[in-house]
């Protein structure tokens, strides 16, 4: 049974991400890729705007769609048909549809004479598929299954670390459309539920090109939207990637032979989820390049964006955690040197953890050797064309541990001479005479004094 909730409604909990795609035409500078979300897209306001259906209604256990978390969950129960859907007009422009799966399709049996699937589609007033369908003769344009396991996908509908990308070809301004996203199958799979969110719409717009153009830079978030997109012509990872956790870089799953997962004695495991599963799968779309889910982007000495080819770099940015990291080099002179030591030292009285810590207590090029004189240094320099370098947090530094790999357990390649332990900015609690590091030959948070030498690398937030 359809039940209306509510009038169309725009969310207002998250912010419109825009994104830079440059176009194949003579004139492509002038045109963009922005996003604009569907009423109630973020399901801010509920299920405002959308339709849920449950069929039969009088299921059991119940068929439901609820808001968990801010995302649509759907759960078939005993029903045959569990799902939820939204009717607009197009917008002048359209040119794809774009979701997040926030909850991968989970099955709890192979089902019976009806298959076990989740299913997604975008269909015309005259209720026929306007995108491409995952097989001659059906009408959702993604599907997931039971058996076999995976997602299937329509001609140009991409899935990518959840994000699931529907292109809309030929659809005229006005043209009514109809997204729904449903769980369908035999009453016996009670356990089957999916989550959504984020819907948005994406949109070509006309625009005037930067005048006078300028050489492209990892600030302003170029490198997320400018930078990818102008490179590699694709509109899938159009936002600024600040504050988002990585994942651990473990591929291989305990108790099998060659590490392979699923294990059924050892279920749900680091590896069998997340960044890294999704790169083992060739699912995960990254911006640049490194091992496992990580995806970094080497960065020449004025901030300049080098390609994933460079022999030569000075910074790494993260483009997950939207950080710029200091590369070091074998250069005694140079504060990066891989072999200087620093004291820890924070004077402000306000984040010291109750001890200021050792002036001047490692052994480095001009002094003074301590965690303030390293920041002072690299900001000095401008290293990357920023005076913005600080220490970083337990939480930033432990992001860089690659746990698949030890001594050096981090991305070597991206970050040459590495080994050994590096303070962080946070102070021990219980101990104020000692504060955290990194050990990179195992990827161990642990305590030492302040006043011991040990190394550092910097860290700025790309703005």
């Amino acid at each position: 049974m359809c039940t209306e909730n509510g009038s169309p409604v725009r969310g207002s909990a998250r912010p419109v991400v825009f994104g830079l795609l440059l176009l194949g035409s003579a004139h492509a500078a002038d045109f963009a890729i922005v996003d604009q979300p569907l009423p109630n897209g973020d399901f801010g306001n509920g299920l405002a705007g959308w339709t849920v259906e449950v069929s039969p209604e009088s299921s059991v256990p119940a068929g439901e769609v609820q808001v968990v978390g801010g995302a649509a969950r759907i759960v078939k129960g005993g029903a045959f048909h569990a799902g939820l859907s939204q009717g607009f007009a197009a917008p002048a422009g359209l040119v794809a549809l774009r979701l997040r799966i926030t909850q991968l399709p989970q099955f709890a049996s192979t089902g019976g004479f009806i298959p076990e699937a989740f299913d997604v589609h975008v269909t015309g007033a005259n209720g026929f598929s306007r995108a491409a369908s995952f097989r001659a003769g059906a009408s959702a344009t993604a599907n997931a299954t039971a058996v076999p396991a995976g997602f299937n996908l329509g001609s140009g509908v991409s899935l990518s670390g959840g994000s699931l990308r529907i292109p809309l070809v030929g659809i005229e301004e006005g043209e009514w459309l109809e997204l729904s996203a449903s769980l369908v199958g035999a009453s016996a799979d009670t356990m089957a539920f999916v989550a959504i969110d984020d819907v948005v719409l994406e949109v070509q717009v006309k625009q005037p090109p930067p005048d006078p153009p300028g050489p492209l830079n990892a600030d302003a978030c170029e490198l997320f939207r400018g930078g990818f997109e102008a490179r590699r012509g694709v509109g899938t990872i159009p936002r600024c990637a600040l504050g988002q956790i990585g994942d651990t870089g473990i591929t291989a799953c305990a108790g099998s032979v060659d590490g392979a997962c699923e294990v059924a004695a050892l279920p749900g495991q680091d590896a069998e989820s997340g960044r890294d599963a999704e790169a083992v799968a060739g699912i995960l779309e990254k911006l640049d390049s490194g091992p496992a889910g990580f995806d970094f982007t080497r960065i020449g000495p004025d901030g300049e964006i080098l390609p994933a080819s460079a022999t030569e770099w000075t910074c790494v940015a993260d483009n997950h955690s939207g950080l710029m990291w200091e590369v070091h080099v074998d250069d005694p002179a140079d504060p990066r040197h891989f072999a200087h030591s620093w004291s820890w030292l924070q004077t402000d009285g306000q984040t010291d953890g109750g001890l200021a810590g050792t002036a001047d207590g490692g052994v480095c090029a001009d002094a003074p050797c301590d965690t303030q004189g390293k920041v002072q240094a690299i900001n000095d320099l401008a290293l990357c064309g920023s005076g913005n370098w600080r220490m970083p947090t337990r939480e930033e530094l432990a992001g860089l541990v690659h746990a698949g790999q030890r001594d050096p357990a981090i991305a070597i390649g991206h970050f040459p001479f590495t080994d050994g332990t590096y303070w962080t900015d946070t102070p021990m609690a219980a101990q104020p005479d000692s504060a955290w590091v990194v050990d990179f030959v195992d990827g161990a948070a642990v305590v030492e004094l302040k006043s011991t030498g040990q190394k550092v690398r910097l860290v700025r937030e790309i703005p």
